[in-house]
């Protein structure tokens, strides 16, 4: 290695300094875009002739998705820029001028629609854990004994209008109080105990009248309606159904609940395997064929690095720091004894 003195006013550093301006003016903003396409056209050659095995393995991979999904420590900030970005997507003027129909066109909703309707195993299991649970079956009873209710107070009324029913009905509820007073008093309950006990018939029929109901053209054309009388409105009308601080807790909620799931096994498992199934997949494959796979052409390429290489070099340059840069990747090979024996500087 050459010393600081001996370097200073040798060949190499006026061929150092020349290089640097060389490369700064290839990075000037009129011959920027044919610098990166030429520099991407050379790298496009290169991973023509590299498969995805040549380059990775599937453990490296895995390790890398791993320490960033799940392994990496969040910044203590990021909760309250979930909150803050919650409070921006719901407060943004779009949702007044977007309908539902367009984010659902009406072929997309029937298609799902129509495949919900052919998951029949777990729409079996949902009608039938929803009946088994008690709050339905109270529900059956409620129902029950309103009916009930309802029907003898009707027919009370029904009766009083026949002559002579009225001093009947009063005296057949004189007879029963003087006979059994407590009966009067447990009338209600003892009718709400045994409607409870004989819901199970009423649960089955339920059950099997939802599934039934489910299955039938007639529930597909329901929600269809349904569909077709709320398409036209806006998701701001769906929106403030939450308020605004309900979104941005659930937000939080959400976010939270994804830190504890990315610390479990089911989701660094599940991401392993599906890089191993991509990986099998393209193991054999040119990196530039995975390229065109996921759809990332050469132009794609050009264009987003013309988004924000200018900006990016116009700063560096107007802060003094792509020279610099750009010096200090090539310096310490001008001042190496292998580049001072090349020029005789040495």
């Amino acid at each position: 290695m050459t010393s600081k003195d001996a370097f200073a006013g040798s060949k190499a550093e006026a061929l150092l300094e020349a290089h640097v301006a060389w490369l700064v003016a290839r990075w000037d903003s009129e011959g920027l875009e044919d610098e990166v396409g030429r520099r991407l056209d050379a790298a496009l050659a290169v991973a023509d002739q590299l498969k995805l095995e040549d380059v990775v393995t599937l453990r490296s991979i895995q390790q890398t998705a791993i320490g960033y999904a799940s392994d990496m420590t969040l910044g203590g900030a990021i909760p309250a820029l979930v909150g803050d970005i919650a409070t921006a997507l719901y407060e943004h003027p779009v949702h007044e001028k977007t309908r539902l129909e367009q984010l659902m066109p009406d072929k997309q909703f029937e298609e799902l629609l129509d495949k919900v309707l052919e998951l029949r195993e777990l729409r079996e299991a949902v009608v039938h854990e929803s009946v088994s649970n008690p709050i339905f079956a109270n529900l059956i009873t409620e129902l029950l004994y309103s009916g009930v209710r309802d029907y003898v107070a009707t027919s009370t009324k029904l009766a009083g209008r026949l002559p002579g029913a009225k001093s009947a009905m009063k005296f057949g509820k004189a007879f029963v109080d003087r006979a059994r007073p407590e009966l009067g008093n447990s009338l209600e309950d003892g009718i709400k105990t045994y409607v409870n006990k004989n819901t199970q018939t009423s649960l089955n029929a339920s059950e099997r009248y939802l599934l039934d109901a489910f299955e039938s053209d007639e529930f597909r054309q329901v929600v269809l309606d349904l569909w077709d009388e709320n398409k036209h409105l806006s998701v701001a009308s769906v929106r403030d159904f939450a308020g605004q601080l309900d979104i941005e807790e659930l937000f939080v909620i959400g976010y939270e609940y994804w830190q504890h799931l990315r610390q479990t096994p089911l989701y660094q498992q599940l991401i392993e395997s599906g890089i191993e199934v991509f990986y099998d997949t393209y193991r054999k494959t040119p990196l530039t064929e995975i390229l065109e796979d996921i759809g990332v052409t050469r132009d794609m390429m050009v264009r987003d690095a013309m988004r924000f290489l200018p900006k990016i070099v116009r700063a560096l340059r107007k802060k003094g720091l792509l020279e610099s840069a750009i010096r200090q990747q090539l310096e310490d090979f001008y001042r190496s004894d292998a580049a001072a024996a090349v020029l005789n500087d040495r």
